[in-house]
């Protein structure tokens, strides 16, 4: 998912993010859920679908939730109605999500075709068929899509069974696998390909004509033009072995241009320097589990997401301690287009926001999801102005930010060596 990002930006913002991660770490408590006033969904009103390609009539009827300012009352006029994975926006009036394919939540264990659909601020156009679905409904590909677009625009599917594909919002380029991914020795963790869910895939593209991949065995590739470069298989050690890496869940990427990325898988930190990857360890450890999500707002900062945490890491630095932000732990999705603006997002329709040092606590901006549960929640913000976040019933709210022009006062708050 294309959070989007800024350029530029002084050491006191910097300083600001820091300690709002930092200190808040230091002496609070985790934030919970507001109770209470929360809408539940309604139940579906129509059987689960047999494909991954649901029916164009909204399967679930999103019941009122309280407003919440900044966000659009949610919508499920999206069709079709359910099994989106992805979702990105180069801006306000321009978005494409996708989904389809092997769908972890599919009843039938069968895949439809992987779609698409572009938004133009107002309205979800008709669904473009990317990868058609595979004869005899096997359950192979594509598996759960992920999608990002720049200016042009320019965008691309990957999914986790290594398929990829360019378009521009209607016209796709046919579905083409990467070349062979390595083999690993493989992760304990790992149940191997065939189970439910059992591959995801990342991709963000800062610009035209640079793409990066990565998906949760830790194959990672990057993209010049229109050429993918050869997977290569990240490792890491288990049990004094080394291995291939895995996250039962979905990985993530950001890229502030072709030469910074940063992907998670699990417990994982993968950096791209514009000619090599490297590893380390993430900021938490292995028992934290969940769907991964990064975004890297300016060079040298990313704020990483993964369970209830979020953690910071300036430049070289080290991440800072983990944060809890959102009580029920189960954050998915993680959009940063300044490094004083972060919107998380978690499993269940609520967001966190971070406005200059302070996390607010989770508000519900979309229904819990009900029939692709298990798909996870995508969010895409170009700006501090405008973000959308979609679910994989096809429920979504967008966000409106604040005037830009409005006078606004900052406060930097000092780092504390006491935390």
């Amino acid at each position: 998912m294309a959070p989007g990002r800024r350029a530029g930006a002084g050491a006191a913002v910097a300083l600001a993010l820091s300690a709002g991660l930092v200190l808040a770490a230091c002496g609070s408590s985790p934030a919970r859920a507001v109770h209470g006033t929360t809408p539940t969904t309604a139940a579906p009103t129509t059987t689960a679908p047999t494909s991954t390609l649901p029916s164009a009539v909204p399967t679930t009827t999103p019941t009122p939730v309280v407003a919440v300012a900044g966000w659009a009352r949610p919508a499920t006029t999206l069709p079709p109605a359910g099994g989106y994975t992805g979702v990105s926006c180069i801006s306000g009036v321009f978005c494409v999500s996708a989904g389809g394919g092997a769908n972890e939540a599919d009843a039938s264990d069968s895949t439809g075709p992987g779609v698409v659909n572009a938004w133009d601020g107002a309205v979800w156009g008709t669904p473009t068929t990317y990868f058609p679905a595979p004869a005899g409904a096997a359950a192979t590909a594509p598996e759960l899509p992920a999608v990002a677009c720049s200016s042009g625009p320019r965008c691309a599917v990957v999914d986790g069974s290594g398929h990829t594909s360019l378009g521009d919002g209607t016209d796709w380029s046919a579905p083409a696998p990467l070349a062979g991914l390595p083999a690993t020795p493989s992760n304990p963790a790992d149940p191997g390909p065939g189970h439910t869910a059992s591959r995801a895939a990342a991709v963000d593209c800062p610009t035209g004509q640079f793409c990066a991949y990565v998906d949760d065995t830790g194959h990672v590739a990057v993209l010049h033009g229109t050429s993918w470069s050869t997977p290569q298989a990240m490792t890491t050690t288990s049990g004094g072995r080394t291995v291939g890496l895995y996250q039962a869940g979905r990985p993530a990427v950001s890229c502030t241009g072709p030469s910074a990325c940063t992907a998670l898988v699990g417990d994982t930190v993968l950096d791209w320097n514009g000619a090599s990857w490297t590893s380390s360890a993430a900021p938490w450890s292995a028992a934290t589990t969940g769907d991964s999500a990064v975004s890297c707002p300016v060079p040298g900062a990313c704020v990483a997401a993964r369970g209830a945490y979020v953690s910071l890491r300036l430049g070289t630095g080290p991440w800072s301690t983990p944060h809890a932000v959102d009580g029920s732990g189960h954050l998915d999705a993680l959009a940063c287009p300044t490094l004083t603006f972060c919107i998380a997002a978690d499993a269940y329709g609520n967001v966190a926001t971070l406005t200059g040092s302070t996390w607010s606590a989770p508000t519900k901006v979309v229904p819990t999801p009900t029939e692709y549960a298990s798909d996870g929640t995508s969010l895409s913000c170009p700006s501090d102005q405008f973000c959308m976040l979609l679910t994989g019933d096809g429920d979504y709210a967008t966000y409106q930010g604040p005037d830009p022009n409005a006078a606004v006062t900052t406060t930097t708050t000092p780092v504390s060596a006491a935390s």
